[in-house]
């Protein structure tokens, strides 16, 4: 496949668990559970601190989630597996314009306002981005593995002797 192809495949994987996150994001602050539950008391409380916490994994598994099954289905799409890639895409536009609309909706509430609100939105965005860009090269980097083991079955040969290109094993210094 075309190394371009493959690049645009993972930006569109990563794009997509970052919109995941982010929806898990608005949806935590709209319910008062967001990052920023540890913002707004001076000494925060443990309750709060936990709050914040367990969004800031909701936050990362979303989008490590959303990265990794937009990788997949990219990859199988690619790959001309009709029947998973047919579902994929219908289960993925229900998804997208139901999370867009919730997300829409819910996130015409006020916030804290001010720098609170946009660090505490600003560390969700580099949260998002790292998460799903972790769980979108996690897809690829299995699928790869994958390859490599068929690969070394079907041809009886070393899955690096493949890679050489050459009919022999890469020589050993």
């Amino acid at each position: 496949m075309d190394p371009d192809t493959l690049r645009l495949q993972h930006a569109a994987a990563v794009a997509c668990g970052v919109l995941a996150a982010l929806t898990v994001h608005i949806l935590l602050v709209v319910t008062g559970y967001g990052l920023d539950t540890v913002l707004r008391g001076a000494p925060p409380s443990d309750a709060q601190q936990m709050t914040s916490s367990l969004a800031w994994w909701a936050i990362g598994a979303s989008g490590f989630l959303g990265g990794f099954a937009s990788a997949a289905y990219l990859i199988a799409a690619a790959r001309g597996r009709a029947v998973v890639a047919t579902f994929a895409r219908r289960f993925l536009i229900v998804v997208v314009l139901a999370v867009c609309t919730a997300a829409g909706i819910l996130s015409k509430t006020g916030g804290l306002g001010g720098g609170k609100d946009v660090l505490a939105n600003l560390v969700a965005l580099a949260l998002a981005l790292l998460s799903a860009y972790c769980g979108a090269r996690f897809a690829w980097l299995r699928v790869n593995h994958d390859s490599d083991r068929v690969i070394s079955r079907v041809t009886g040969r070393d899955a690096g002797a493949q890679a050489a290109g050459g009919t022999e094993p890469p020589p050993r210094h």
